[in-house]
């Protein structure tokens, strides 16, 4: 019985301790703020961020008109916001963090978006 308290304690420990590592909605991943996105919109490569948007947005963003996600076709938001969306997440929204998103990947997407409406330059 013992044992057994010790172990259910530890792990409750644990388990504060890894949801006390996130910050907000960022699913745990580094504290990001929108000045950090704040450069110029330079990838033209429209067909490598439409392979990466099917694989990473297109599930909650088909099209960019429906799914599970808001509708992003037509809202228009600076590459700084999007980017910060990308990488923080929010909502039901996961973050993608450059381990899965790579910064020039991530502006291959933008360039995608950008031919629906999604991203102004």
């Amino acid at each position: 019985m013992g044992k057994n308290l010790i172990l259910a304690a530890a792990i409750g420990a644990l388990a504060i301790a890894y949801g006390c590592a996130g910050s907000g909605s960022s699913g745990g991943t580094t504290a990001y703020s929108l000045e950090d996105f704040e450069y110029p919109l330079t990838s033209t490569d429209v067909a490598g961020g439409q392979e990466l948007y099917a694989e990473f947005c297109e599930g909650c963003h088909p099209g960019g008109e429906k799914g599970d996600g808001p509708k992003i076709a037509g809202t228009m938001e600076s590459p700084a916001e999007v980017r910060w969306k990308i990488r923080v997440g929010g909502d039901d929204m996961p973050a993608f963090g450059p381990d899965k998103i790579g910064k020039s990947q991530m502006d291959a997407i933008l360039a995608y978006a950008e031919t629906f409406g999604a991203v102004k330059r």
